[in-house]
């Protein structure tokens, strides 16, 4: 398990991979997505942009963590990037799209989505980044 792990974090493709990332919620986020299977489960949306933001946040995380220094700062920089980028779509989608509008609970949705990620990952980042390092 630790070789995949240090495979995935050495690997090049993270960073492209977070940008990939990145586009594909904005683009998801700024169009008609009405046809994609539904739950059928109240506030189903939240959920997917708890998920999708947790998933966001912990992508780039781990792909700039080669480069981002030992500091605590780095991390919460980078998170809270995401959550303004969170801000930036839902402002967008009230603004040039006539099919979305928007919700603060999307928003707060989306900063819990980005707060859990990376309280998870300093949960985890000693134990996967110290043991990867020492081999």
């Amino acid at each position: 398990m630790q070789k995949l792990i240090s495979l995935i974090l050495n690997s090049k493709l993270l960073l492209p991979f977070a940008l990939f990332c990145t586009l594909f919620i904005g683009y998801l986020s700024l169009t008609d997505i009405s046809d994609l299977p539904q739950l059928e489960v109240k506030n189903e949306d939240k959920f997917y942009h708890f998920i999708a933001y947790f998933v966001l946040n912990t992508v780039w995380l781990i792909a700039l963590q080669p480069f981002s220094s030992k500091r605590i700062v780095s991390k919460i920089t980078i998170s809270l990037g995401i959550i303004i980028f969170g801000i930036v779509i839902e402002i967008f989608q009230e603004l040039i799209t006539e099919v979305r509008v928007f919700d603060v609970y999307d928003i707060l949705s989306n900063s819990i989505g980005v707060i859990a990620s990376y309280l998870c990952f300093k949960f985890f980042e000693k134990r996967i980044f110290e043991n990867i390092n020492s081999k």
